[in-house]
């Protein structure tokens, strides 16, 4: 059979990325400098009144029985010059420790010396002392309210809400995050020119830092005792550290509005998994093989497996097995009805069903048992960033990692949880691959909307319906579900449809902007009754077929459930294959090829809109696009590593066989990037969450590599700062959704919020260049050490319509020779 494999893209130029520049200072910082004593003084009137409130109610902590608290630590609500606050600066020069970063330049910031050394750097302004001038960007020091804003910015929608229920002798079950903001760089080279020394000021320092996070874990944890107990470990990254907690009302009152270094207090998630309804039985004869020596493990985190299952024993790498609920030993898939981990481990392995195969049949991968959830599917209250952690830790052979498992309620907007903040963690530290369902939204909610008046699609819009935690991970990829068949007998009608979202899909965007479900796959589809009752079930009709546990009798497969847990591991089966394909490779190209290869359904991916974004992600991905081509599309990639404020620029090269301008075959361009890198918490954008960002931009139509490329990359003559590429420039190539909300077909939609960026353009055979280029570019984050990023990216060119060859063209047009060094099956 002929192989289309996918091609290495090689980097042409690398250099100093071409970047906007910053502009000009915003008109309060110009008036606080041409204003200096006003200003100053009132900036220290606030200082005042913060530290006369604080002393008032110090004083009176030891008589009214709270907790010891240093009185020389104050905390206050900055409003800054959002300038002053991009992702590499800090506020240690004045004094101050960001606890969090909240929108538009506000901030809580903790000082530990009573203010002091800002108080001598406002009046250092006045006479525009030396390192002082950057005063005029603290725009206010808002003293007035202090309760209410730290009840607005610390504690979860649903706690503030119940706030003034909270009763001083009942206890609590919260998870509690504290900030610690003092990151270091890597380890320095002690082999390089002064390294001996860089090292040992390097150990110094990590030796400072730690005596400084267990003083403060110890502060916590005294703090903590006086009210109640802390239930899990310290977990921490990297400006932070969160624990759960069970704590009086009296001590969550003193916690939230009087600790220093809190940035969040939330309720303990509960999961949802999806139900049964009925089952509906199909058996059938199958002979399964154990997967190919060096077919990659994917741990399956969930509520175990039934490991000897005709069906998946093959595939279970059940010596390896491990139950982490505490107290029980077993990894069997106790959850009546089927089982669950059971079920999405058959998805793993039969994506489309065992009756879609022949027999006999390999399986792509093996599965590694982590079960985490008990016959309730209950996380028993384990911590879940620690589970992620210890599962990760524990299974360092495991590149990949299915949990279709997450919160019945929508992941909260302000910070990124510690749940996802840790998979991010482990997916950049660790190179592992999470997929992650968006969540359900139960048939009781549903029920509820549509008796209420409220209308499929329409309510998929409110709040409540977002994708679920952790699902809003910026480096995990996130799977939705579309409906897979069109279903109305007399009782019944489909509420979807065949590939229209699922009804009980968990939809993005997902936090700060991102693209969010990044994929969806079949999970099966929700059924309404005619009678005008409005009742909502799964019917075998409307469901995938899965492999079920007997453990509770019952049949081994069945079509009873639907749900986001069965298609997310439909896209877990094509990553096990891609890395089985790339056994080198790291997962950024895993995650890039996954969404090249994705489309939205019907109309919409010629004719995309935001709301089938938001329903759909980057689509659904196509197993023979995303591991190889046919004659009529071609893919290239490459992954690589790049520091903030470089540039990696490619260029491909289009024979002039299908730039015939006699000719109008519509050429499709899809261009992919992913990357990871490291995570912060205690931000609350994007750009302040991440290390250092990328991007990437394309030449315009018709232009050379050389006019592009002294565009993108610094020469000796060019400025410091350029200007970002417009839509009104001749021979722009309009990309789908573009690097500016306003910019794209999108509209509203940021590719840049993500970090895998996906985006495509249709043009005509005529309008083709005779190359087109690309730089990927990388931006500061908050990593003052500016540590290179590993990334994917791939480029693909596919004719529409029409069966004309331009795989071996282009080929031979950028001489890429071709080496197939795995061979995989694509069913």
């Amino acid at each position: 059979m002929e192989q289309f494999p996918h091609l290495k893209l090689v980097t042409k130029e690398t250099g100093q990325a071409v970047l906007a520049g910053g502009g000009r200072d915003p008109e309060e910082t110009r008036r606080n400098k041409n204003d200096r004593i006003g200003h100053s003084s009132r900036l220290s009137n606030s200082l005042a009144n913060l530290r006369s409130n604080w002393n008032a109610n110090f004083n009176q902590r030891t008589s009214q029985g709270l907790a010891e608290l240093d009185s020389e630590t104050l905390t206050a609500f900055f409003k800054i010059n959002p300038n002053l606050l991009l992702p590499t600066a800090d506020l240690e020069l004045y004094g101050i420790e960001i606890i969090s970063e909240e929108p538009d330049g506000f901030i809580i910031g903790a000082s530990t010396d009573n203010f002091r050394t800002l108080e001598d750097k406002i009046a250092g302004f006045i006479i525009n002392t030396r390192k002082t001038g950057k005063i005029a960007d603290f725009w206010q020091i808002l003293d007035a309210n202090r309760d209410q804003w730290r009840l607005d910015h610390i504690l979860s929608e649903d706690l503030f809400a119940k706030w003034a229920e909270i009763q001083d002798n009942e206890l609590y079950r919260l998870e509690v995050s504290i900030a610690f903001a003092k990151p270091i760089g890597p380890e320095p080279d002690q082999n390089k020119r002064g390294g001996l020394k860089r090292l040992a000021d390097y150990k110094k320092t990590l030796y400072e830092r730690e005596k400084l996070l267990f003083k403060r874990q110890d502060h916590f944890e005294a703090f903590i005792s006086n009210y109640g107990s802390i239930t899990s470990s310290l977990i921490e990254q990297n400006d932070s550290f969160g624990a759960y907690v069970e704590i009086s009302g009296k001590g969550l009152k003193d916690l939230v509005v009087n600790y220093p270094f809190v940035f969040e207090v939330v309720e303990i998630d509960e999961v949802s998994l999806d139900q049964a309804d009925e089952v509906e039985v199909n058996q059938a004869e199958l002979e399964v093989l154990r997967p190919s020596e060096g077919s990659p493990i994917v741990g399956l985190i969930d509520s175990g497996i039934m490991e000897g299952h005709r069906l998946l024993a093959p595939a279970i790498d059940s010596g390896n097995s491990v139950s982490y609920i505490n107290g029980d030993s077993s990894t069997a898939d106790h959850v009546a009805g089927g089982g669950h981990g059971t079920r999405v481990a058959g998805a793993i392995l039969f994506p489309n069903g065992v009756s879609a195969v022949t027999s006999p049949y390999t399986a792509p991968c093996f599965i590694r048992n982590l079960r985490v959830l008990d016959d309730l599917c209950s996380l028993r209250a384990k911590f879940p960033a620690e589970l992620m952690k210890q599962i990760v830790d524990g299974n360092i052979d495991c590149n990949i990692f299915n949990l279709s498992v997450a919160s019945r309620g929508p992941h909260r907007v302000k910070h990124m949880s510690s749940w996802a903040s840790m998979i991010d963690t482990l997916s950049h530290e660790k190179d592992k691959l999470f997929i992650i369902s968006s969540g359900n939204i139960s048939k009781r909610k549903i029920e509820e909307y549509l008796i209420d008046g409220e209308f499929y699609p329409s309510f998929l819009e409110f709040p409540f319906c977002r994708v679920a935690n952790p699902s809003q991970s910026s480096f995990g990829i996130t799977v939705g579900s579309i409906d897979n068949v069109d279903f109305e007998d007399s009782n019944w009608k489909s509420i979807a449809g065949n590939q229209n979202v699922s009804a009980y899909s968990r939809i993005g965007q997902g936090i700060w902007g991102h693209i969010k479900p990044d994929l969806v796959e079949f999970g099966g589809g929700f059924v309404v009754s005619k009678d005008g009752l409005n009742i909502v079930k799964g019917k075998s009709e409307t469901a995938t077929e899965l492999v079920q546990s007997t453990l509770h009798g019952g049949s081994s497969i069945g079509r009873s459930e639907v749900g986001t847990s069965y298609s997310a591991p439909k896209v877990t089966h094509i990553a096990a294959i891609l890395k089985k394909l790339y056994p080198e490779e790291g997962i950024n190209l895993i995650r890039a090829l996954l969404v090249q290869g994705a489309r939205l359904p019907g109309d919409l991916f010629q004719n995309p809109t935001p709301l089938a974004i938001r329903h759909f992600g980057y689509g659904l991905p196509s197993l023979q696009r995303v591991v190889r081509n046919t004659d009529y599309r071609i893919t290239f990639y490459d992954t690589n590593f790049i520091k903030a404020g470089e540039a990696n620029l490619y260029t491909l090269q289009l024979p002039e066989s299908i730039r015939n301008p006699g000719e109008g075959f519509d050429i499709l361009i899809e261009v992919s990037l992913s990357f990871t890198s490291k995570v912060r918490r205690t931000r609350q954008k994007l750009n302040s969450y991440l290390g250092s960002w990328l991007d990437w931009t394309s030449s315009r139509l018709d232009e050379s590599f050389k006019s592009y490329s002294d565009r993108a990359i610094k020469r000796e003559q060019s400025s410091d700062s350029g200007t970002t590429e417009d839509t009104i420039t001749s021979g722009t190539i309009q990309w789908k959704i573009r690097e500016r909300p306003d910019w794209g077909t999108v509209e509203g939609v940021n590719r840049n919020k993500s970090s895998v960026q996906k985006d495509w353009v249709i043009l005509k055979s005529y309008q083709l260049p005779n190359e087109i280029s690309f730089a990927v570019r990388g931006h500061k984050g908050w990593d003052k050490n500016f540590e290179e990023v590993p990334y994917a990216f791939a480029v693909s060119v596919e004719i529409l319509g029409s069966e004309i060859p331009i795989y071996e063209e282009i080929r031979l047009e950028n001489q890429i020779e071709i080496d197939v060094q795995n061979e995989v099956s694509v069913r």
